[in-house]
């Protein structure tokens, strides 16, 4: 027998369906007594003018962020709204293709595709000090001209970022560059470089207690946080002080420059005693380089640089072999002080 009675039209709400937004508008239901009425459905709407005026307010609000400046490309003349350039060249120094062979196996060796190299802006977070020797025989066998063309070189190649400072050492000691960065001195060295004229005697350990005072302050007061500091001394003799001064003289040896009195390695000017400064310096964080300058041609030379060279192999850092140099008259300069700065860098590394 058919059923035919009618379906129900209530509904429970386990029954319910979506409305099909497709057949029309959705007829109204009548409430059950009791019953909250339903909301009538509304499909949501984008107010265009909504929109333009949130972009509006984003606009503004990156425009007071910056500053009320309109936007600057970075990397041009202007910068940063509120700071320089992001990047000089003058910057940065020139850069170096560090290659650590003495830890690499026999098998990368042989085939330089296999070699771990790494190139290197070391020179952009180093302090380079100079201590130099000003004394008058920085003038014999040509090794001031060879000193002042290596130096040219070298600070040639300096990034503005590097910090840099230059003390000289002869009858005196002086300041000759304040520690600072390269970029804010650079006309000062330059003039250092063409004008200084050696002379008188060599007070070394006044030199470095000058330099020590020195870098104690900007490592005290942390003026260059980051930085590496280093101290390179060229000097081509022995600590000497003049003949009308009392002195304690290690050995002797006959120089036409202080006839008729001789040339004398003097105790009162060794950095090693009675503190030893160099030792002093290190403990601070400091890594110290030498370069001996000599001229075989001279005979004082010659009697002195056995002497010479075991006190600058004493006072530098260890090893010996990447930070004791050795110079004819300073003919090599340039390449000596590309050597230290490669291993200032292999350090870095």
């Amino acid at each position: 027998m058919n059923d035919t009675r009618r379906p129900s039209t209530t509904r429970g709400p386990e029954n319910l369906e979506s409305p099909d937004l497709t057949r029309g508008p959705i007829p109204t239901m009548r409430p059950r007594k009791g019953s909250r009425p339903p909301l009538p459905y509304r499909e949501a709407r984008t107010n265009s003018i909504s929109i333009l005026l949130i972009m509006g307010l984003i606009i503004a609000a990156a425009f007071m962020t910056s500053g009320g400046k309109a936007p600057v490309d970075p990397n041009g003349p202007g910068g940063p709204p509120t700071l320089p350039p992001y990047f000089s060249v003058k910057d940065y120094p020139r850069q170096n293709i560090i290659v650590p062979s003495d830890t690499q196996p026999d098998e990368y060796r042989k085939n330089l595709q296999l070699k771990t190299f790494t190139v290197d802006n070391c020179g952009e977070n180093s302090v380079m000090v100079f201590l130099i020797d000003e004394s008058g025989s920085m003038n014999d066998a040509g090794k001031w001209g060879n000193i002042k063309n290596a130096l040219a070189y070298f600070f040639g190649n300096m990034g503005g970022k590097t910090v840099t400072g230059i003390y000289g050492f002869s009858k005196g000691v002086r300041e000759a560059i304040p520690i600072s960065y390269y970029k804010d001195v650079k006309p000062q060295v330059a003039t250092y470089i063409q004008k200084t004229k050696p002379s008188g005697w060599t007070r070394t350990r006044d030199g470095m207690k000058l330099v020590k005072e020195k870098l104690e302050e900007i490592i005290t007061e942390k003026v260059y946080p980051g930085y590496k500091v280093n101290l390179v001394i060229i000097t081509d003799g022995v600590p000497e002080v003049p003949p009308e001064q009392p002195r304690t003289c290690y050995v002797e040896a006959d120089d036409p420059d202080t006839a008729p009195a001789k040339r004398c390695f003097a105790r009162e000017q060794d950095p090693r005693v009675p503190t030893n400064l160099s030792r002093e310096i290190q403990q601070m964080g400091v890594d110290i380089y030498s370069i001996n300058v000599y001229s075989p041609s001279y005979p004082s030379d010659r009697v002195m640089f056995p002497y010479l060279e075991a006190m600058l192999k004493e006072i530098v850092t260890p090893p010996v072999d990447t930070h004791y140099y050795s110079s004819i008259n300073g003919s090599n300069t340039k390449a000596l002080l590309d050597n230290i700065v490669k291993s200032i860098c292999s350090k870095n590394l």
